[in-house]
């Protein structure tokens, strides 16, 4: 049986490395703090523990916090209070420190001579394993190898590794207090002080350094990537390398900052806890003031960077994360004009086009953000933006159609109007086709293309369903499509199709369309969404609620997701799934401000949402630009790791120390699980499969609660996995194994013991069905063979003594007539008639009291056949024995030896064989005779029917029938006949009286089935 620790197997083994080094992506450093989702906890939403001193994530993915107020555990929903981790034992102290080891364990410093280890899912006192005693320990720490360190007050600093505890610091080369520590990658322990400044402890040897530092309280020590040390005191940060104090070209607000923590993440930022919030320090030296307060109680003393690569931090006002969003959002503190954007475009070298519904045409590059003001641009609102091969496209209110053309770093602008042939000065709809025609549709007067400096104009009377064009799009083989408000339309070789509602379209109202990169043109209408696939307009199935409404643009991004922008929403759907119609809830991602956005509020604007070459999504909302980066978040989403949170049996809780056993007649098992992702819980799915009950996985559920009804005794195995936020399933499977106890009647030992009993039943229904039906058969011989006796004795007294009495006279009157008399003749004739007549009434009589071969056994009798039946030398007759002789039931054996003559008989008189062979087996249960020959063979008809006038087989069948026999006939022209014969040996065999199943079958039916005696004076008689 395994045991309940390995129900958190996978989870460990998974993640509790990750607890102890740095995972593998951490926050965007190319944003700014203000473009980081912040989340923000305090005691309005659930956060109870007061005044943060450390945060630590365990191996099974919860968050600790250590407060003024205790422990608190938080899951992603909720936060949990830790009063009583031991049982029996008064609440804990406020919590100090947190530090995890290499084997997973957590380590809880509390206030005092107290602490805690935590390690799935319990809580033990390493004071009392490791015989500590009242040392007060005043900080902790977990090195690069997952070693704790832990200095005691006044005390000798000990260090955990491999299970055991060593001291690494005598009592008496104590540097003072030590609050704060770090360990490099020289081997060297660093020790800050409360009042004695910092010291260094390597290969032994304790020793002070940076005694030039201004303050000699230590609050935070953290490796640097050079190889240095960063220290933070009360009067700001230091760096130590190479022996010295460097300089640092900080902005002197920060070297006027309390620094009361530290912590650096995966991308090597360094995070500074200050008594006026938090600060960021990139590997270049840039460092991010945003989040600084001058006003008190924003101090940070904890910081900590989760499995997630998330950072979260706090002090007194409560824990706040910050972390990365699916969408980075772009606005007025970035640059941007306004915060409102219209439409949209990137284009092939990176720029992403951009214009403010105020006006003006923009692009940004590598956060750069560059204006436009070529040919009045910056006076008029820009409708649409098309690019490609270096050229940009613009579609304005009143400028009509600009043609925008990089030249080295700079842009040149070329203007087209009505005077230059345009169709309208209001271009709504631009677009530029793979060889350069450009398409400008207009807002009333139909579609322009500009093609080798010239325009050519269509207009409803050309063919367009409608002159105001929404937009424009240009499908793989050369197709030009246009949303109208009246349908939408196709241009191929000089001629126009329309579309509308008749040919299958939601609605004749087309805002947008797009087509993706399988060539499938989606087409966006004001009553909901079709596509055209293979020359046929559907209507997808099954679409969500969200879906449902006014859509105003989509977009493809680097994965094949599809991206829809609504009024008040943006969706990240599954693109084959859409197309099938089996589009479900946990298919389609909505994202709002928690993912990154400023505001949800969409834009109605043609190409409101854009991909560039990389891949990467760009929205225009009327809070900002947006860009979304599903390859990146793909690749740098940590995978999530399911943890089984409790499991409880019929409402009992099952113990997590021993064997997951449980108890027979429990009528529902009860899982509640959660994740290791702490960033967007609410957005994990998860599948499950109980082996031994599921025939397969279940469907993506965002329940956390599975529950089992009437299970079966045996084994199971329950086994989950999650995706992570962006909907990869690519963490490990979590697994459960447990045992349902049989009750008695449900062991195998019951049940073996009830098929035996079974068997046992239908045996002796059987043997006594098997002795009623002798004693049926026994009763019939008996009554057979004294109505044969009798016969006999009235043939024999009647008829056969008349017979001789007149033979007896003929004879006397045969002697008296002269020897020349006419009639002695005739005498001597009806005396030799009478003599055979008599010996043929003494044959009759020897067959209905006994044959003559009464006293002999089968084979005996079938042998003596050869007499009775003269053979010419040609035929080859043989008797076969299989086995031991047995004991026969005379009247069976009588039956059994006139059926088998009677058969040799035909055989002799008719077959015209070569060999006739007689094979006698007395089996274990049956007796079988087999009569065969090679004979000339019956005609299947008269085998089936009979030869009228000939009773031979009809005989045969009928002795069968009535001994309980099996009979088969089988004969073919040519190839001989075979009769078989077999005779249940509990019908055919004399039993024992003496053994005990006869005895134990006697006494089952309550009498004994008497078996026919032969009268042997009778015999004589005869």
């Amino acid at each position: 049986m395994v045991h309940r620790h390995r129900l958190r197997t996978g989870l460990v083994n998974g993640i509790a490395l990750l607890c102890l080094v740095n995972v593998a992506f951490g926050l965007d450093p190319t944003r700014r703090i203000s473009q980081y989702v912040h989340d923000k906890w305090g005691e309005d939403k659930g956060f109870l523990g007061g005044r943060i001193y450390a945060i630590r994530q365990s191996s099974d993915g919860y968050l600790w916090i250590g407060t003024e107020r205790g422990l608190v555990r938080f899951d992603g929903f909720n936060f949990t209070l830790i009063q009583r981790p031991l049982p029996n034992s008064p609440p804990i102290s406020p919590v100090r420190g947190l530090a995890t080891d290499a084997n997973g364990n957590l380590w809880i410093r509390l206030e005092g001579p107290r602490m805690l280890l935590y390690h799935d899912g319990n809580f033990e006192d390493p004071y009392t394993r490791f015989d500590l005693q009242d040392i007060t320990f005043t900080s902790i720490l977990s090195d690069y190898e997952g070693r704790v360190i832990l200095p005691g007050l006044g005390e000798r600093t000990f260090r955990y590794e491999g299970g055991r505890l060593e001291t690494i610091v005598n009592a008496e080369q104590s540097p003072g207090n030590v609050i704060s520590l770090a360990a490099t990658r020289d081997q060297s322990i660093w020790l800050g002080t409360q009042d004695n400044g910092l010291f260094r402890l390597s290969q032994g040897h304790i020793s002070k350094v940076a005694q030039e530092l201004k303050d000699s309280k230590i609050n935070a020590l953290l490796p640097a990537e050079t190889g240095g040390l960063w220290i933070g005191t009360d009067s700001g940060i230091n760096l130590w390398e190479s022996g010295v104090l460097a300089h640092l070209d900080f902005p002197s607000s920060l070297k006027q900052l309390q620094i009361l923590a530290m912590a650096r993440d995966s991308d090597a930022n360094v995070w500074i806890g200050t008594n006026h919030g938090i600060v960021r320090i990139t590997p270049s030296g840039a460092v991010s003031l945003d989040q600084l307060n001058p006003k008190p109680g924003f101090e940070v003393t904890a910081i900590y960077e989760d499995l997630d690569g998330d950072i979260w931090f706090g002090g007194s006002r409560g824990v706040e994360r910050l972390r990365n969003g699916m969408l980075t959002t772009y606005s007025t503190s970035d640059g941007l004009p306004s915060s409102g954007i219209d439409s949209v475009d990137a284009d092939s070298t990176g720029r992403i086009w951009f214009a403010p519904p105020s006006g003006g045409l923009y692009w940004m590059k590598e956060g750069q953000v560059g204006h436009i003001t070529l040919d009045g641009l910056e006076h008029d609102v820009v409708y649409s933006i098309s690019s490609g091969d270096g050229e940009v496209c613009v579609g304005r209110q009143h400028g009509g159609l600009t043609v925008l053309t990089e030249k080295g770093d700079s842009f040149i602008a070329r203007s087209y109007t009505q005077a230059d042939g345009l169709a309208q000065n209001s271009v709504y709809s631009v677009h530029r086709d793979r060889d350069g025609t450009i398409w400008a549709g207009t807002v009333s007067a139909g579609v322009s293309r500009l093609k080798g400096g010239k325009f050519t104009n269509y207009s409803d009377s050309s063919g367009l369903p409608s002159n105001a064009v929404n937009s424009i799009v240009e499908s793989f083989d050369g197709t030009t499509w246009l949303a109208t408000p009246s349908g939408l339309a196709s241009f191929a070789n000089g001629h126009w199709t329309n579309y509308t509602a008749s040919d299958g379209l939601p609605s004749s109202m087309v805002r947008t369309i797009f087509e993706d990169t399988k060539h499938v043109l989606w087409i966006l209408t004001s009553d909901g969404l079709a596509f055209l696939s293979s020359g046929k307009i559907k209507v997808p199935a099954r679409l969500p609620e969200a879906l449902r409404e006014q859509i105003f643009g989509v977009a493809e991004d680097g994965m094949g997701s599809l991206w829809f922008t609504t009024s008040d929403h943006v969706l990240r759907v599954n693109q084959e799934r859409l197309l099938s119609g089996s589009l479900s809830d946990t298919d389609v991602q909505s994202y709002g401000i928690d993912d990154g956005l400023l505001g949800v509020e969409g834009v109605g604007r043609e190409r409101s949402i854009v991909v560039d070459p990389q891949g990467r999504i760009w929205i225009s909302r009327k809070s900002g630009l947006s860009m979304a980066d599903p390859i990146v978040i793909s690749k740098t989403s940590v995978p999530v790791t399911v943890r089984i949170e409790s499991m409880s049996a019929g409402g009992s809780q099952v113990n997590p120390q021993n064997p997951i056993e449980i108890p027979s007649g429990v009528q529902s098992i009860t899982l509640n699980y959660g994740s290791t992702n702490l960033a967007v819980p609410g957005r994990i799915r998860f599948r499950y499969k109980l082996d031994g009950s599921d025939q397969g996985w279940s469907d993506t559920v965002a329940s956390r609660q599975v529950v089992y009804k009437n299970l079966g005794p045996g084994t199971y195995l329950f086994r989950i996995v999650a995706s992570n936020r962006v909907g990869l399933w690519n963490g490990p499977e979590t697994s459960v194994p447990f045992v349902i106890e049989p009750a008695f009647w449900q062991t195998w030992w019951f049940r073996v013991a009830c098929l035996a009993g079974c068997c046992l039943t239908i045996l002796a229904i059987y043997r006594l069905h098997i002795h009623q039906l002798t004693k049926r058969l026994n009763v019939g011989f008996q009554e057979r063979l004294a109505e044969r006796t009798r016969i006999a004795q009235e043939l024999h007294d009647t008829l056969l003594q008349g017979v001789l009495s007149a033979s007896l006279q003929l004879d006397v009157a045969e002697d008296q007539l002269p020897e020349d008399s006419p009639a002695k003749p005739l005498l001597k004739r009806v005396l030799q008639l009478m003599g055979t007549v008599t010996e043929e009434g003494r044959n009759t009589l020897r067959g209905l009291r006994t044959t003559e071969s009464g006293n002999q056994s089968l084979e005996t009798a079938f042998s003596r056949l050869r007499q009775e039946f003269p053979l010419d030398g040609k035929t080859d007759y043989r008797v076969i024995v299989d086995s031991g002789t047995r004991p026969l039931r005379p009247l069976i054996r009588d039956e059994v030896y006139l059926i088998g003559r009677e058969a040799l008989l035909n055989a002799f008189m008719h077959a015209h064989a070569n060999r006739i062979e007689v094979e006698v087996e007395y089996a274990s249960r049956h007796l079988r005779v087999l009569v065969r020959d090679d004979g000339r063979g019956i005609d299947p008809q008269v085998l089936h029917s009979g030869l009228e006038g000939h009773w031979g087989l009809v005989g045969i069948r009928e002795r069968s029938k009535r001994i309980g026999a099996n009979l088969r006939l089988r004969s073919r022209i040519g190839a001989g006949t075979e009769v078989d014969l077999t005779v249940p040996g509990s019908i055919a065999f004399e039993k024992d009286s003496n053994d005990p199943i006869s005895r134990w079958f006697r006494w089952l039916s309550r009498e004994r089935l008497e078996m026919p005696k032969r009268d042997k004076e009778k015999r004589v008689q005869k």
